[in-house]
């Protein structure tokens, strides 16, 4: 279905003009969320910051040791993915080659497409999958805790793989277009639940459900001469959301500022209970509200292509952008914040 560089904050400006592979928060997006877990490890909890930068840590070429930050190392799944050059700004590195050649599925780690009608995440229902961003969130968990993850077909990752993938991860599970999703009937107008009605279907295509793919199928339209923000909605929650929520802080320029300035006051509704690998299935759950809103403020019309290749169209007013801003604000708080406090419950636990 889909998937936060190039320079900062050009990328998302670009997303405007040009079309964009899907990827939650775009690089910035996911630059901010590493930077927030840099900022709170380094200052409340040394120890674990310590295993991260060790695990990070790479011998350069020229036998040198260069140490990294979950900040550098969030957008490496994005960058793993074939085609996104112009986009990660440089060509996929030896590592990420190696990562995507041994998880030949990594695209679809990103994301789950729980049905707007459900409460919350249960794996093997409609839209969940066995790697889905849940499930793979866990998978690194008990990877990284030392323990031997439930065997998946496919995956293989080592333990510095495992650190760069949840640093991502945790930023895509609090993107509510990647855990979210409409479900239509074969007329595309009707909502329905898959669980209920037949199987979800596959990329957005069923013999009797059809999907918006988290947003990726609704383009955004907008009257003359005005030119919609982006492409389609699951593009404007990536990048547009996240640029606005920087402009709005003063901070436009600045993923680093701007992460520093969201450090510095925790979201309210943060903490997690529970095992480590049951975190993610609770952020899915928590982040449904979220993702219906995301989609009943809109008027979602049916696009020209019929079933089962449904399309639709919506409109972002001033109103719903300003929203949007606030809600981005908060996600990549609550992702980074939580991002730091998972690798804290798996390298020192209580």
């Amino acid at each position: 279905m889909r998937d936060w560089i190039l320079v900062a904050l050009l990328l998302a400006g670009a997303a405007i003009a040009v079309p964009m592979p899907a990827m939650a928060w775009d690089y910035p997006g996911h630059r901010i969320v590493g930077a927030i877990a840099d900022l709170v490890l380094q200052t409340h909890y040394p120890a674990t910051q310590k295993r991260v930068s060790d695990l990070l840590e790479i011998q350069l070429p020229n036998g040198l040791w260069q140490k990294r930050t979950l900040r550098e190392v969030a957008v490496f799944p994005d960058c793993a993915k074939k085609n996104n050059v112009q986009y990660c700004g440089r060509p996929p590195s030896d590592e990420e080659k190696a990562y995507a050649d041994n998880n030949k599925n990594h695209y679809v780690y990103h994301y789950t497409d729980v049905p707007l009608q459900q409460p919350k995440y249960v794996p093997n229902t409609a839209g969940t999958d066995t790697t889905d961003v849940v499930q793979m969130i866990a998978y690194a968990v008990t990877q990284l805790r030392g323990d031997t993850p439930p065997k998946k077909s496919g995956v293989k990752l080592t333990d510095t793989e495992a650190l760069w993938l949840l640093a991502h991860l945790v930023g895509d599970i609090h993107q509510p277009l990647h855990v979210g999703a409409k479900y239509f009937d074969n007329t595309c107008e009707t909502s329905v639940d898959p669980n209920v009605v037949g199987q979800p279907p596959k990329f957005g295509i069923g013999e009797t459900v059809a999907q918006d793919t988290g947003g990726n199928l609704i383009a955004l339209v907008a009257p003359a001469p005005a030119v919609p923000p982006t492409e389609n909605l699951h593009f404007y929650w990536d990048g547009a959301a996240v640029v606005r929520a920087m402009q709005a802080a003063g901070v436009g320029q600045s993923e680093q500022d701007f992460a520093r300035l969201l450090a510095a006051t925790p979201p309210p509704g943060l903490d997690t209970t529970g095992a480590p690998d049951t975190w993610a299935a609770q952020w899915a759950t928590e982040i449904m509200p979220l993702a219906v809103e995301a989609h009943g403020r809109l008027t979602i019309t049916k696009g020209r292509k019929p079933f089962p290749a449904c399309s639709w169209t919506t409109t972002l007013d001033a109103a719903y952008q300003d929203w949007a801003k606030d809600q981005a604000r908060n996600q990549l708080a609550k992702a980074g914040f939580r991002l730091a406090l998972l690798l804290k419950a798996i390298f020192e636990p209580q």
